[in-house]
């Protein structure tokens, strides 16, 4: 019969991290989503990115535009869940208003990483946040997501 022990720390801190990936998914897809508006098509960040990673291998995305839309928005999957899971790793072992200021300081530093040096496969929203002025919307959703996960977080110690 197995053990049913509860989660020790480290249980809970990695899936604290990977709860905050998907709370990062979500609010960086909504932040996506109001680029597209904004142009007209909401899903047309996921079009662009799906476009450049079809055209990087050597298919012609006109002859897949669905194909297209669906590996753009399986690389924000990927690409926003492993930033969030990555940058609550670092985040959510501090304390106090330490935790909350990095948590800021975290989206900072990813804002100015994606507008200056990151490739685009590695940048939430492809190649649409390629500048600090695109990847800011991005970085506000991050913190946003970061301080969910610190919240969700505390409420795992206290269960």
């Amino acid at each position: 019969m197995a053990s049913s022990a509860p989660p020790g720390p480290f249980e809970r801190l990695i899936d604290t991290a990977l709860a905050t990936g998907t709370l990062s998914t979500i609010a960086t897809g909504g932040a996506l989503l109001g680029f597209g508006w904004r142009e007209g098509e909401a899903g047309r960040v996921f079009r662009l990115a799906g476009r450049g990673l079809l055209e990087r291998i050597g298919v012609m995305s006109a002859a897949a535009p669905l194909t297209s839309v669906a590996l753009g928005y399986l690389h924000h999957l990927l690409v926003a869940t492993a930033w969030g899971a990555l940058l609550a790793l670092l985040v959510l072992p501090l304390r106090g208003v330490v935790r909350v200021l990095a948590a800021v300081i975290a989206a900072v530093m990813y804002v100015t990483l994606a507008g200056t040096m990151l490739p685009p496969s590695l940048r939430i929203g492809y190649a649409v946040t390629s500048t600090i002025p695109g990847a800011v919307p991005i970085g506000a959703a991050l913190a946003l997501a970061l301080l969910g996960g610190i919240w969700l977080h505390r409420a795992e110690q206290h269960d």
